[in-house]
């Protein structure tokens, strides 16, 4: 693991309160780890839908440099997500080795003594598994475009429980349990009334939540 990590693991178990600071400017630092190793493409496209996904909730999204870091107090969050695996598919034909298993986990957040770390994982190998015979057929920008908006939405759930704190889930859109080949490629996929609700609250200066869920989709 990367220094960096190890310092803002440090950070949050000594005081959690830290990575929740200047809460009244909404902002979220990313920061990706392993994106040098993975295909623009899909990266970019990744990015945008993220951020325009928290946009919705009135949360701005930066992509930040985890070596520089935010010593002015810009963002109301810190998040590592890290992306693990090849997050695309090969241009040209595609054959799906297997199938994902039932149950296997798209994304994961750390947990440590009771309590949610903001660091989380996207299995891109899973998700690929899942998607990658509904885009075996498409060129290739749109499949790039495809499978980034795909990686967004599951990432954007994990920081749905970065953002409110809980490890609960709704019953519809990106915070429910568990996501269907159907929500993860259809033209519309975006957070419920109720957690939006959720987000806009957690937004509020007098929030105190830093924690995130461990649960897996």
């Amino acid at each position: 693991m990367f220094a960096w990590v190890w310092a803002l693991l440090s950070l949050l178990q000594s005081d959690p309160s830290a990575l929740r600071t200047n809460l009244s400017q909404n902002g979220i630092a990313i920061y990706l780890n392993g994106a040098a190793a993975q295909p623009y493409g899909p990266l970019e496209n990744m990015k945008r839908e993220l951020s325009a996904i928290m946009d919705s909730a009135g949360y701005h999204v930066m992509y930040a440099d985890p070596r520089t870091p935010d010593r002015e107090g810009r963002f109301a969050a810190l998040v590592v997500l890290e992306l693990d695996g090849s997050c695309g598919m090969p241009a040209g034909n595609y054959r799906i080795e297997r199938s994902v298993a039932s149950g296997a986990s798209l994304a994961e957040t750390a947990i440590s003594s009771g309590t949610v770390l903001p660091f989380s994982r996207i299995h891109c190998a899973n998700l690929t598994r899942m998607i990658g015979p509904m885009l075996a057929e498409e060129a290739g920008a749109q499949r790039d475009f495809l499978y980034g908006r795909a990686m967004a939405r599951v990432a954007a759930h994990e920081i749905y429980h970065v953002m409110v704190g809980s490890r609960e889930h709704v019953h519809d859109g990106v915070a429910k349990a568990s996501f269907s080949v159907a929500d993860l490629l259809d033209e519309r996929f975006e957070f419920d009334r109720t957690a939006l609700a959720m987000l806009q609250k957690a937004g509020e200066p007098d929030s105190r939540s830093v924690s995130t869920d461990s649960a897996r989709r």
